[in-house]
């Protein structure tokens, strides 16, 4: 591969240096030394090369402090690139020289910006095999950047973007990974990366062809999860999919049942809450509550979304409807969430006047959400205004907590 630029560690022996710069001829050389090593360059290397380099040299104080060395090389590498106008791929590090700690700081800065590696190894040491390598025997190694090769950063980055409820943008990365990485790891990382959209749709509330999606996964996925030993995984994926194909046919329009969909916006609440956007997740329980009443509902009065038509309330309990709501407007009433729950006391079924006494539990936690920003006041919710609609919601939705479908820990 043609260099255009390179980055080095000088102190010590100055032959490997050579050695490698003459073989890979970069047009740019940054040199890291220390003001001891500094005439290096001038004295033994730049005289002994076969061509002429434009070079830099950065000179760090403390040659034996790690975390110095560190922050001036991690300083100075991006301004060297913006100034030579190089790309990091066109730049390799070669960490063969300099004391222990200058070399370990190269490399850390290095393996942060940069993708090329190489050391400078010989046939021959000189002390018994244990000393420096004796000059004439080099051979240069040159490797790439072991997180770029696994696509390490990208993918820890992503375990915890998916962990704290950002699917999309894990996603996203994955797939960034899935390109850069080793063959061995491409297709497992696209696989995730496709899995992990599921989990973004399914944040955006879009479930069409989740099933279908899921499916065209799961062999890859079972192999991935297996190789890793991480059966529980696979298992609670397939457990995931089951609630994806309910919230499909929920989604559809046809089931009278929304249990599904609405476990989901709970799960939705929470992630949102998660991240701190607690007038979205308030929000998302409001909804909730609407969900769960507009389903008694269709039990109490086959209605639907809250529209109760007039021919579906009992006749014997017209004259009381009617003092409660009103005269219907065209088509029906249009219940919200309170007039819904006013609405099941009227029911003939006693199970449903149960339920509307619960709306008590919940009645100023809704009231919070309607002067939300986000609703039709100015007041933005907080933790305390979600954690304490929370407890008092599932109750009265009748959900467990361990109900909740949350989404399986996974590291990528």
């Amino acid at each position: 591969m043609n260099f255009r630029g390179a980055v080095i560690s000088v102190g010590g022996t100055w032959e490997p240096i050579v050695k490698n710069l003459n073989e890979a001829q970069p047009e740019f050389v940054l040199f890291v030394v220390s003001q001891d090593s500094k005439p290096e360059v001038q004295t033994n290397i730049l005289p002994k090369l076969s061509y002429t380099p434009q070079y830099n040299c950065l000179v760090t104080l403390e040659v034996g402090d790690l975390a110095d060395c560190y922050e001036k090389i991690r300083e100075a590498i991006p301004k060297w690139l913006d100034e030579r106008n190089l790309k990091p791929e066109e730049v390799y590090v070669d960490i063969t020289g300099a004391t222990k700690p200058m070399s370990a700081a190269l490399a850390m800065a290095g393996a942060e910006r940069l993708t090329h590696f190489s050391y400078v190894a010989g046939a021959q040491r000189n002390k018994g095999g244990l000393g420096v390598v004796v000059s004439g025997t080099e051979t240069v190694f040159r490797t790439v950047n072991p997180w770029d090769k696994l696509a390490t950063r990208e993918r820890e980055r992503s375990t915890w973007l998916f962990r704290n409820g950002y699917a999309d943008q894990a996603a996203g990365l994955l797939q960034q990974a899935a390109q850069k990485c080793s063959a061995g790891l491409q297709q497992e990382l696209a696989t995730l990366a496709k899995l992990v959209e599921c989990f973004a749709w399914v944040d955006l509330f879009r479930f069409a062809g989740l099933s279908h999606e899921y499916g065209r996964q799961r062999d890859k996925l079972n192999l991935i999860f297996s190789h890793r030993s991480q059966f529980s995984v696979f298992e609670r994926m397939d457990r995931t999919a089951d609630h994806w194909r309910r919230l499909e046919e929920e989604s559809k329009g046809n089931a009278t049942r929304v249990s599904a969909t609405l476990r989901e916006l709970l799960a939705n609440a929470e992630r949102r809450a998660r991240q701190g956007r607690y007038d979205d997740a308030v929000a998302r329980l409001y909804r909730a509550a609407e969900f769960f009443v507009q389903e008694k509902l269709f039990d109490a009065f086959r209605a639907k979304l809250g529209k109760v038509r007039r021919d579906q309330i009992p006749k014997e309990r017209l004259n009381q409807w009617m003092e409660t709501f009103g005269e219907d407007e065209e088509g029906g009433y249009v219940l919200g969430v309170r007039d819904a729950f006013k609405a099941l006391s009227l029911s003939v079924h006693p199970e449903h006047r149960q339920i509307a006494e619960r709306y008590d539990l919940i009645g100023n936690h809704l009231q919070k959400r309607n002067n939300s920003i986000l609703a039709h006041g100015l007041q933005p919710c907080t933790e305390d205004a979600f954690t304490g609609f929370w407890a008092a919601l599932l109750p009265v939705v009748q959900i467990q907590d361990e109900e909740i479908p949350r989404w399986p820990e996974m590291e990528f």
